[in-house]
């Protein structure tokens, strides 16, 4: 709806409302104001999300916000800059409460106040863990029954959980003997695993045991509260763009250690899992809570297979050739499969390509600084000095460096920079680098060094070789020889321009 017009002044205006001028046109009315059209945007209820500043909920908060709902989340620390900080400076509109899953219900009853719904996902996952029990089972479980207390108290209408595909299979024993696994068994949410943790440092066993009890746990409490109903949302293992630098989950680790060589160095071995990326399981848990026929039911979002390490490897390597991604691992003998149909038929689930996700959380990783940024040199057949002339551009050199020239301070459109000559050489002649900034870094005396994309700048006449921006210096890791040919210096050979 438009606001009115108001203003003071004289004039009839043609055309566009606030416009000056003279002349006949629909608008009415007189004077100089202006007036700004507005648009009625359709507020969708409260949304809690527990754990908000989590890889999965981050991404849900994302989806939340862009489809206009009102959005509040909780987190275990509002102190904890690390994980609260970029979660406020991305979402600054997000309200934040301080709710502990081994608290009682209480501080989850209060961020619940006018709440229409509550995406639960809270809970831990890791495997470098102390005790099962403390670690995995009660803040699970714990955490679970606090939200579903909470929310059925605070008058919700549904509560869409994170559970795992953990909680629906296989066990673990077909990973850890695959003459036991049922090879075409096809996982359904019919399905929920058994395992048992055999110690309590049972990392796997242990998280699997946690997340049938979670969601057990909240399928009979939902049934104490007339008008709550429940969804749950199953996922794999989670793959894709991650929104903060936070580096503690595990699948933020594992796209870490294919990039810097962590996994290549420890063995690119492991079971084979389905996968599955986050975008996807953000937009199915929004689907969860807008869709009616999604009430009452489990579903799996992941991949309809599972996928081992060096198969996940081998689908990026090829674009990050610079990093040491695994070129070499063990397949698996057992490979789960699963069906997606309920997922796909209520939810609209359309599953990026594996390839997608791990790109898409590859480039994130370097983006957010997790993994050193490195350049992928290509191969390259070196030219010689004697080839360089007054026009030359895009010069790749192998050289050797004969001298180190004293350092000034040039004045350019940039600003004030450090430059310095380098003369280099190889078996043809010699050459006058000049290098600005922090270009001479890989520069030592006796060093053979690369130069790649130079070009010619004449100076008073004279040859000086410069590396811009798209050009490189770098310091030979190869085993060459070269004696540089001191009687012929490019350098100091005048050219005169004239008119052709």
């Amino acid at each position: 709806m438009g606001a009115p017009i108001k203003g003071k002044g004289k004039g009839k205006g043609k055309g566009k409302i606030g416009s000056k001028g003279s002349g006949k046109g629909e608008t009415k009315g007189k004077g100089k104001g202006k007036s700004t059209a507005s648009t009625w945007v359709e507020v969708k209820p409260l949304v809690l999300v527990t754990g908000a500043s989590g890889y999965i909920a981050m991404s849900v908060i994302r989806r939340l916000v862009d489809r206009n709902y009102k959005v509040r989340g909780t987190v275990r620390n509002l102190a904890d800059e690390e994980k609260v900080g970029p979660l406020k400076r991305m979402f600054p509109k997000v309200e934040l409460f301080e709710a502990d899953l081994l608290g009682g219900p209480e501080a989850f009853e209060k961020a619940m106040e006018g709440c229409k719904y509550v995406m639960h996902t809270a809970s831990p996952f890791r495997m470098n863990i102390e005790d099962v029990e403390k670690d995995l089972l009660e803040p699970a479980i714990k955490g679970t029954e606090n939200v579903i207390r909470a929310a059925g108290k605070a008058g919700v209408s549904r509560v869409v959980l994170t559970s795992s595909v953990a909680a629906v299979g296989p066990p673990a024993s077909w990973f850890q003997d695959a003459s036991v696994a049922d090879k075409e068994k096809i996982f359904t949410e019919e399905d929920w695993t058994s395992d048992e943790p055999d110690n309590n440092k049972d990392a796997m066993k242990g998280y699997r045991k946690s997340k049938v009890m979670a969601e057990k746990r909240a399928w009979e409490l939902v049934k104490e509260f007339e008008g709550l109903s429940l969804v749950t949302i199953l996922p794999s293992f989670v793959l894709g763009p991650m929104l903060s630098s936070r580096s503690d989950g595990e699948s933020i680790s594992f796209i870490r250690s294919v990039l810097d060589g962590s996994l290549k160095e420890n063995g690119c071995k492991g079971n084979s899992l389905g996968v599955v990326d986050v975008r996807d399981v953000s937009l199915a848990h929004v689907a969860a809570l807008e869709t009616d026929d999604a009430a009452g039911k489990r579903f799996l979002i992941t991949s309809e297979r599972g996928y081992s390490r060096i198969e996940m490897c081998n689908l990026i390597r090829d674009q990050f050739k610079a990093y040491p991604i695994p070129t070499e691992g063990t397949e698996p003998p057992y490979q789960p499969k699963f069906d997606t149909s309920r997922a796909k038929e209520i939810l609209k689930f359309s599953p990026k390509p594996v390839q997608v996700s791990l790109s898409d959380m590859a480039n994130a990783a370097l983006r957010l600084g997790l993994v050193a940024k490195k350049t992928f040199l290509k191969p390259v057949k070196f030219k010689t000095i004697a080839d360089v002339l007054p026009d030359s551009k895009g010069i790749d050199l192998l050289v050797k460096v004969v001298s180190m020239g004293k350092t000034e301070e040039v004045k350019s459109a940039a600003g004030t920079q450090i430059a310095k000559e380098v003369v280099v050489g190889d078996d043809t002649g010699i050459v006058t680098l000049r290098l600005l900034g922090d270009e001479a870094a890989a520069i030592s005396d006796d060093a053979i060094v690369e130069v790649r994309n130079a070009s010619v700048k004449m100076f008073g006449g004279y040859i000086r070789l410069i590396v811009t921006k798209w050009g490189k210096v770098s310091k030979h890791e190869g085993d060459v020889t070269i004696t540089p040919k001191m009687d012929k210096d490019i350098s100091a050979v005048e050219y005169e321009l004239v008119p052709v």
